[in-house]
């Protein structure tokens, strides 16, 4: 029986990327970023799950990755389209073609393009057991729906202009989509590696993102996503000068 908790609580993942994705068709962007918050829970729970009971199994690790591309790939893509297009003005992509404003619309693509060949490439690759080959799809998700919030309520008092540029909205779109399948190793938070080289960095990023957290709640993930990128850059670029 317990075998089956584990895929039960993928199902739960599953399940909210879907529900998320009809909240965006019908224009509730805020219940929508909320069950993406919630599918990133359960997608933490199914894998302490399995830890705590021993529980793991191929068909669990091939159904959290159908899950995650839904609830982290399909999901966001599609709010970022929504915000997207309420900055332009048309979510009808025949009405501005073959505009600036179609490929704008497009650029979302890259976020489900992206999280596909990274989570294909998770499923296959035993290097990444201490350590993340490319931004882990949660993390792309995580940033672009905590991107609705601040949008509508800013972060701390601060509305920042550049997040109501489509410019800016389509090149999130291209730098993740390209950090999701590029090479750049990034720290696990799952403490498999002792080290104190990578033991150190975790915990003063997690230092960091409990701070920020208890400061602006949700909204924070946009600049924890951005913090953990920049530390493992860091870590990329000493790394690479020891050798």
């Amino acid at each position: 029986m317990k075998r089956h908790i584990p895929n039960t609580i993928t199902l739960l993942n599953l399940l909210s990327g879907f529900f998320s994705l009809i909240l965006v068709f019908t224009n509730h962007i805020t219940g929508a970023v909320y069950l993406v918050f919630a599918a990133a829970v359960f997608d933490f729970l199914d894998g302490f799950s399995a830890r705590l009971l021993h529980a793991y199994s191929p068909l669990g690790k091939q159904l959290d990755s159908l899950s995650d591309m839904v609830s982290f790939g399909v999901a966001p893509a599609a709010i970022l389209f929504q915000q997207i297009s309420s900055i332009t003005g048309s979510s009808d992509l025949t009405a501005v073609f073959p505009g600036t404003s179609f490929w704008l619309l497009l650029s979302p693509l890259f976020l489900v393009a992206g999280a596909g060949l990274r989570l294909a490439r998770f499923n296959i690759d035993p290097e990444q057991e201490t350590h993340f080959i490319g931004l882990p799809t949660p993390a792309m998700a995580l940033f672009i729906v905590s991107i609705p919030l601040i949008r509508q309520n800013g972060l701390a008092g601060w509305h920042p202009d550049f997040l109501e540029n489509t410019w800016v909205l389509a090149g999130f779109s291209l730098l993740l989509g390209y950090l999701m399948i590029c090479k750049l190793p990034l720290f696990s938070l799952k403490f498999k590696d002792k080290s104190p080289a990578a033991v150190v960095p975790v915990i003063l990023f997690a230092g960091f993102s409990v701070v920020l957290f208890f400061l602006f709640f949700l909204k924070s993930l946009f600049l924890i996503i951005i913090l953990y990128i920049f530390m493992a850059l860091v870590l990329f670029f000493f790394q690479q000068k020891k050798k």
